[in-house]
C-alpha cells in the first residue's frame, strides 16, 4: 500500500478506471458469445490486451493533462491572491500615511 501512495495521482486515477474496465471487458468477451450464439473467436482474445493498452494510454494522457491544468489553475489563483494581498497592504499603508499627514496638518493649524 505504501508503494501505491508514492505513485503519481494521474497513474492512480487511471488504474482505478482501467482495472474495472478490464474486468468488464473480460466478462463481456466471455459472455457475449453465449448470448449471441456465436462461437468464441481467437480475435477476441488477441484484441483484449490491445484494448486495455489503448484504454490505459488514452485515459493516462487525459488524467495527466487534467492534473497539469488543475495545478496551473491553483498556481494562477495563488498568484492572484498574492497580488491582491500586496495591493491591500499598499492601500492600508497609503491610508495610514494620509491619516498621519492629515493629523499633522490639523495640529499645525492655529
Amino acid at each position: 500500500m505504501e508503494k501505491w501512495q508514492k505513485l503519481p495521482k494521474w497513474f492512480k486515477d487511471t488504474m482505478q478506471i482501467i482495472v474495472p474496465m478490464a474486468i468488464l471487458l473480460i466478462l463481456y468477451d466471455l459472455l457475449s458469445p453465449q448470448f449471441t450464439h456465436q462461437p468464441y473467436s481467437l480475435m477476441t482474445f488477441i484484441a483484449f490486451p490491445f484494448q486495455v493498452i489503448v484504454g490505459f494510454g488514452l485515459l493516462g494522457l487525459y488524467n495527466h493533462h487534467k492534473i497539469k491544468i488543475i495545478e496551473k489553475d491553483k498556481a494562477q489563483k495563488a498568484e492572484a491572491a498574492r497580488l491582491e494581498r500586496i495591493k491591500q497592504e499598499q492601500q492600508e499603508r497609503q491610508h495610514e500615511e494620509n491619516s498621519q499627514r492629515n493629523r499633522a496638518v490639523k495640529q499645525n493649524r492655529p
